[in-house]
C-alpha cells in the first residue's frame, strides 16, 4: 500500500504554525472564494514530495518559511518540511524527515536540514513502494535509460486548474518536454502490467547479458591479443633468441602458459654481458684520460693565445698613433723661446697676427710626455711579441700530443673491437627486455584457459527463453488486459454522468495519453468530444478509475488524487457566490456524488479545491474547510498583516 496525506502544514517566519488536516480514503473538499489560496496546495504537496522547482504563487513565498506535509502507511507516518526558497531562487536543499509510529508536527525551531533533495527522494521512493525498476529503450533509440521514481508516480495524483478541463492533455505536466513519453514508457510499471515475477526475471536477464557479455569481450580480447598465430609474442621471443636472453633451442609456444614462462625467462636473464678487462681495455681508459686532459690544456692555451694576440694588436695601434702626434708636435722650433718674443708676430711669414701663438713651453711639456708614452709601449711590444710565440709553440706541441693520441686510440680500438661489440650487445639485449616487459603488462589479464563453449550456450539458451517471457508483445497483452478494465469503469462511470457518447464503450489510450470514445464511425478522441463538461468530467472519471484500480491492486502510485476547480465548466472561477448557488446544480451534484461514491469502496484520498459549496448534508460532510469569509484563507491574515 503506497500512502495518503494527514496533513499539510505552514510556518511562518516568526515560527507560528498553520495545519490543514486530510481525512484519509474519504473526500476532503476545500471550497473558497479566489485568491484564498486553494490552488496553491498542489503545488506545495508537489514541492514537499521532491519537485526541483517550486511553483507556489509568490504572496503565499512571501509570508511562509517553510512548507510541510505528514503522510501515512498503514500506520507508519512520514513527515516532510522543505524549506521556502531564498528570494530570486527556485529551490531548496534544505529539507527535514522524520519517519514513526506517532510522531507530531514538529516545532518550527525543530527544523533543522537532515538530508538533500536526492536523499528525499530515495525516502520517498521506498514510502511510495516503488522498487528498482528501469525502462530498457530500444537499441535505436537515443534516449536514456532511466528508472521509476516519486516523479513519475506522482503524474497519477494532480490535476490543475489549467489541467482538470484540457481537452488535449489528459495528465499532469503532459505538456512538457520528454514527459509525454516518459509517461508511455512506465505506465505499464504503475499499472502493474509489470508485476514481481516479471521484474525478478527482467534483473535475471539483465544480469546474464552482462555476463555473457563480459565472456564474450574476454575471448575476443584474447584473440586480439593473440592474433591468429601469437604473431606478436613469436616475434618478441625470436628477437630474445638472436641477443641470447633465451636459448636458441627454445620452440615457439602454441599457449598462453608457455608464452609467459618464455617471456618471463628472458625478462629474468642477465641484461649485461661482461667486458674483458683486458690490457686493450685498460690502456684504451688510459688514453681517453690523457686525451681528456690535453683537450683541456688545448682550450686554455688557446684562450692566452687569443688575449695575447688582442693586447698586440691594441699596442701598435697606440704606437702608430703616438708617432703621429710626437711628430706634429715637433715644429716647436719653428717658435722663438725667449719669453719675451711678441706671440702676435707669425714665425713664418712675420705679419702680425689677431691672434697670439701657442706658449711654446706647453707644447714641449705635451711633447715630453708623449714621448715618454710611446717609449713605454715601444718597450712593451717585443715582451708581448715573445710571448705569443711560446703560446703558439705550445699550442703546436699540444696539438701534435692529441694527434699522436688519436692514433694510440685508433690503434687500441682496431685491435680490440670485441670491447665495443660487448657494448653494443648489451645495449641491444636491455632494449629488447624492455620491449618484452612492456608487451607482459598488456596480456597480465589474459589466462589460457577456454571460456566453456557449454556455459556460454547455456547463457545464451537462458536469455533467449527470458526474452521471450519478457516479450514486449506479452508486456503489452498484460497493459491491454489492465487498461480494459480501467477502461471499462471509465464507460461505466460517464453513464452514470450521462455525458455525451456514454452510450459509446470508452477506454483510455496508451499511446496518444487520451481518452477514446469507440463510435460507429470510428475511435472518436477527447479533443473532439464536445463541450467543457465532458473534457472535465472525463479527466475526473478517469483519474478516478485509476486510483481505484492503484488501490485495489496495492500498486506504487501515492493513494491519492487533486482536483482543482472541477465545477469551472459549469462557471468560471470569477463568478460571485450567487452564481455558484443559481449553477447547474443537477449537473455538478452528480459528478460529487459520483467522486464520493467511488471513493467509499476504495482506499484512497480526493482532495478538491473549488468555488461549490452546495448546501446538502451529503456534501458539507466532504468538506475540510470554508474559506468564504474573507478572513479564513490558507495563510493567516494575521501573517500577511505582520
Amino acid at each position: 500500500m503506497s500512502f495518503q496525506i494527514e496533513k499539510i502544514v505552514l510556518y511562518n517566519k516568526k515560527g507560528a504554525i498553520r495545519v490543514l488536516p486530510l481525512k484519509l480514503n474519504s473526500v476532503n473538499i476545500i471550497t473558497g472564494a479566489s485568491k484564498t489560496g486553494k490552488s496553491a496546495l498542489i503545488h506545495i504537496t508537489d514541492y514537499c514530495l521532491g519537485r526541483k522547482k517550486s511553483r507556489i504563487p509568490g504572496v503565499i513565498q512571501k509570508n511562509i518559511s517553510w512548507f510541510g506535509v505528514q503522510l501515512i502507511r498503514k500506520g507508519e507516518r512520514l513527515f516532510v518540511a522543505r524549506r521556502n526558497p531564498d528570494p530570486g531562487k527556485l529551490s531548496s536543499e534544505d529539507i527535514y524527515v522524520e519517519k514513526g509510529i506517532n510522531i507530531k508536527v514538529p516545532e518550527h525551531n525543530e527544523l533543522v536540514q537532515n538530508t538533500n533533495l536526492e536523499g528525499l527522494i530515495t525516502i520517498l521512493n521506498d514510502f511510495a513502494g516503488i522498487t528498482e525498476y528501469s525502462f530498457d529503450t530500444k537499441p535505436e533509440h537515443t534516449r536514456e535509460v532511466g528508472t521509476a521514481n516519486i516523479a513519475k508516480a506522482l503524474i497519477y495524483c494532480f490535476q490543475e486548474q489549467s489541467e482538470v478541463a484540457n481537452q488535449y492533455l489528459l495528465f499532469h505536466r503532459q505538456g512538457e518536454q520528454f514527459i509525454p513519453q516518459s509517461i508511455k514508457d512506465y505506465m505499464p510499471f504503475f499499472l502493474g502490467a509489470v508485476n514481481k515475477d516479471h521484474l525478478l526475471l527482467k534483473e535475471e536477464l539483465t544480469r546474464l547479458k552482462q555476463q555473457l557479455r563480459k565472456l564474450e569481450k574476454q575471448t575476443a580480447e584474447k584473440e586480439r591479443l593473440k592474433g591468429t598465430a601469437f604473431e606478436r609474442a613469436h616475434s618478441l621471443i625470436a628477437e630474445a633468441i638472436s641477443v641470447g636472453l633465451v636459448h636458441t633451442s627454445q620452440q615457439m609456444p602454441s599457449s598462453w602458459t608457455l608464452v609467459k614462462e618464455v617471456l618471463n625467462s628472458a625478462l629474468n636473464s642477465r641484461v649485461e654481458l661482461d667486458v674483458p678487462e683486458t690490457q686493450y681495455s685498460q690502456e684504451l681508459n688510459r688514453l681517453f684520460d690523457a686525451k681528456k686532459e690535453l683537450n683541456s690544456k688545448h682550450m686554455s692555451v688557446n684562450e692566452e693565445l687569443a688575449a695575447l694576440r688582442a693586447l698586440r694588436s691594441s699596442c701598435q695601434g697606440f704606437s702608430q698613433e703616438a708617432t703621429e702626434q710626437r711628430a706634429r708636435l715637433s715644429s716647436i722650433g719653428l717658435l722663438s723661446m725667449d719669453e719675451n718674443a711678441n706671440h702676435y708676430i707669425c714665425p713664418l711669414c712675420a705679419s702680425v697676427m689677431d691672434n697670439p701663438t701657442p706658449d711654446s713651453k706647453a707644447i714641449l711639456t705635451n711633447l715630453k710626455s708623449i714621448s715618454d708614452q710611446l717609449s713605454g709601449v715601444t718597450t712593451d711590444l717585443p715582451h708581448i711579441e715573445q710571448m705569443t710565440a711560446i703560446a703558439e709553440a705550445k699550442l703546436i706541441e699540444i696539438n701534435s700530443e692529441i694527434k699522436n693520441l688519436n692514433g694510440q686510440i685508433q690503434a687500441v680500438q682496431q685491435a680490440n673491437q670485441r670491447i665495443e661489440a660487448v657494448r653494443d650487445y648489451n645495449a641491444k639485449r636491455a632494449l629488447i627486455q624492455g620491449r618484452i616487459s612492456l608487451y607482459m603488462e598488456t596480456i597480465t589479464e589474459v589466462e589460457d584457459e577456454v571460456v566453456d563453449k557449454r556455459e556460454i550456450k547455456d547463457l545464451k539458451t537462458r536469455i533467449s527463453y527470458l526474452e521471450k517471457t519478457l516479450d514486449i508483445n506479452e508486456l503489452e497483452d498484460r497493459l491491454n488486459s489492465t487498461l480494459s478494465f480501467i477502461s471499462q469503469e471509465i464507460t461505466e462511470m460517464a453513464k452514470m454522468l450521462k455525458l455525451e457518447y456514454s452510450n459509446h464503450p470508452m477506454r483510455l489510450d496508451p499511446k496518444k495519453l487520451t481518452v477514446v470514445a469507440d463510435t460507429e464511425n470510428g475511435p472518436l478522441p477527447l479533443e473532439k468530444m464536445g463541450s467543457g463538461e465532458n473534457w472535465v468530467s472525463l479527466h475526473l472519471i478517469t483519474h478516478m478509475a485509476l486510483h481505484r484500480w492503484f488501490s485495489k491492486k496495492n500498486l506504487p502510485v501515492p493513494h491519492f488524487i487533486f482536483f482543482d476547480q472541477p465545477t469551472q465548466a459549469y462557471f468560471p472561477p470569477e463568478v460571485t457566490e450567487e452564481t455558484v448557488k443559481n449553477t447547474d446544480k443537477e449537473s455538478v451534484e452528480r459528478m460529487f456524488h459520483l467522486i464520493r461514491d467511488k471513493v467509499k469502496d476504495s482506499e484512497f484520498q480526493v482532495i478538491i479545491t473549488d468555488h461549490a459549496d452546495i448546501q446538502e448534508k451529503w456534501y458539507q460532510e466532504m468538506i475540510t474547510e470554508k474559506w468564504w469569509d474573507g478572513v479564513k484563507k490558507l495563510v493567516p491574515l494575521e501573517w500577511i498583516e505582520q
